[in-house]
């Protein structure tokens, strides 16, 4: 098993919401408690796709109502136990994102609020990307199968070309 550290951190309340939102997710997804350190641990192993985190920095922060998470004023101050691999990630996170968005340094808190916002696209965003294309795939499968039974191959072609033209048409747009 690998070791944990607790680990300190000072972090927005913005950041402390989106904190909330994810544990909350994660709690329903499990079915079971979790804590903010094991948030922060899903959260990192969520983040792994990122190959380019300008992006992610570029990205506006997930809409969070006030008041469905609520965050008390001592919860901006961190006190968790993560891995060591997480905690490897956020220093690493914070010595190269000052370069990648072009300025002197950033705080602990902004490379947490970063790792989150990637948990949240992968979570919510991507997952809500992948049953729209899914959709229109399933839609396009049920077409083929209505063009299958049509006698002249000429025509049978032709309207397979043309499903074929949108689905990549619709999975382009879907993608933007």
């Amino acid at each position: 098993m690998k070791s944990v550290d607790y680990y300190q951190a000072r972090i927005s309340i913005e950041t402390a919401r989106l904190l909330e939102k994810m544990r909350l997710f994660y709690e329903e997804k499990v079915g079971g408690t979790v804590t903010k350190g094991d948030c922060l641990i899903k959260a990192y192993y969520d983040s792994l796709w990122v190959k380019n985190w300008k992006e992610i920095f570029d990205s506006p922060m997930p809409p969070i109502n006030n008041f469905d998470y609520k965050v008390s004023s001592t919860g901006q101050m961190l006190k968790i136990q993560i891995t060591n691999d997480v905690k490897e990630s956020i220093q690493n996170l914070k010595s190269t994102l000052p370069e990648i968005i072009g300025t002197r340094s950033v705080t602990v808190g902004v490379c947490i609020r970063e790792i989150l916002k990637s948990a949240y696209i992968t979570n919510f965003e991507h997952k809500n990307e992948s049953l729209q294309v899914s959709k229109v795939k399933n839609t396009i499968n049920e077409q083929r199968k209505i063009a299958n039974s049509f006698s002249d191959i000429t025509i049978q072609t032709e309207v397979f070309k043309m499903l074929d033209d949108i689905e990549l048409e619709f999975i382009k747009i879907l993608k933007k």
